[in-house]
């Protein structure tokens, strides 16, 4: 009863946990696309790092063209330092997303054909024991 005379006393408090509620289902929605990049069946990882290293290549090749023009070493610098490290680290880092993807993606195919292999074990053994 005591229940009842709190919910009763603050009518308040019950229209902000409708709010909350209605911001929860909207935090689902994120989270639903959040389960996309940590799902490890998922293939969104690995086309993220392609883009990744995608990006880095570019950048290595606008790096490419700038110092290819310039004689001057202290000219080729700057670009070498802001396009063309830069990008290594892209591709680096793309490099290493595909390949966590990867390892990720055949664990969990690893883990289900365990699953199958279990499940099918256990089917024989049933049929075993009758």
């Amino acid at each position: 009863m005591s229940n009842v005379t709190l919910m009763s006393d603050q009518p308040e408090s019950l229209g902000k946990s409708h709010r909350r509620g209605s911001d929860l289902l909207g935090n689902i929605g994120a989270q639903s696309r959040l389960r996309a990049l940590s799902d490890p069946a998922s293939h969104l990882p690995t086309y993220l790092g392609v883009l990744i290293a995608a990006i880095g290549f570019a950048l290595i090749g606008i790096a490419w063209a700038k110092v290819a023009g310039e004689i001057d070493v202290w000219r080729q610098m700057p670009y070498l330092l802001s396009a063309g490290l830069p990008g290594l680290g892209l591709v680096m880092t793309g490099l290493v997303v595909i390949n966590v993807s990867a390892r990720r993606q055949d664990g969990a195919a690893r883990a289900r054909q365990m699953e199958t292999l279990t499940e099918a074990l256990r089917d024989l053994q049933r049929s075993l024991d009758q």
